[in-house]
């Protein structure tokens, strides 16, 4: 897909047949600060439906990040953004997302949701910066700890 002209980042669609479901779970489970929120097996399953996708980045092969989600048209969901804590503030995530609307216009798709703790400062800033802006709350959608989420919303 794209190489970063910084590093040698490339992101790629993940293939279904690849097995990397175990490295997918121990980098969420890195990065997220109260632990992954999917299990080996929820990744695992999730690989196998058509219309999720995982989109990586590789750094001379290392998995560095990736951002997971579901094409429905005329919208799409990103459900998980995980960044190995080590590139965590050097734009990576940021990148994520403007490889991911690339696709996804490609694909027709004209508009781009996620749901982020309230708490997530950091979080919601960069997706504001990225063009997201609030639609709504769901309360107490998080747990481990129980948390309200806010609805964001983007055009692709």
């Amino acid at each position: 897909m794209k190489d970063s002209n910084q590093r040698n980042l490339t992101f790629r669609l993940l293939g279904s047949e690849e097995t990397i479901s175990r490295r997918l779970y121990e980098l969420s489970n890195e990065s997220f600060e109260h632990g992954s929120p999917w299990t080996v097996e929820q990744f695992e399953e999730t690989r196998a439906i058509s219309h999720l996708f995982y989109l990586i980045a590789e750094l001379e092969g290392e998995l560095v990040a990736f951002l997971s989600g579901s094409i429905v048209k005329p919208e799409a969901e990103i459900y998980n953004i995980v960044v190995r804590n080590q590139y965590k503030r050097q734009g990576i995530a940021s990148e994520l997302i403007a490889e991911t609307k690339k696709i996804l216009q490609i694909n027709e798709i004209t508009d781009l949701f996620l749901e982020v703790r309230v708490s997530n400062r950091p979080a919601i800033l960069l997706y504001k910066k990225m063009g997201f802006i609030p639609v709504g709350v769901r309360k107490q959608y998080y747990s481990n700890p129980q948390e309200d989420a806010v609805v964001l919303k983007s055009a692709v």
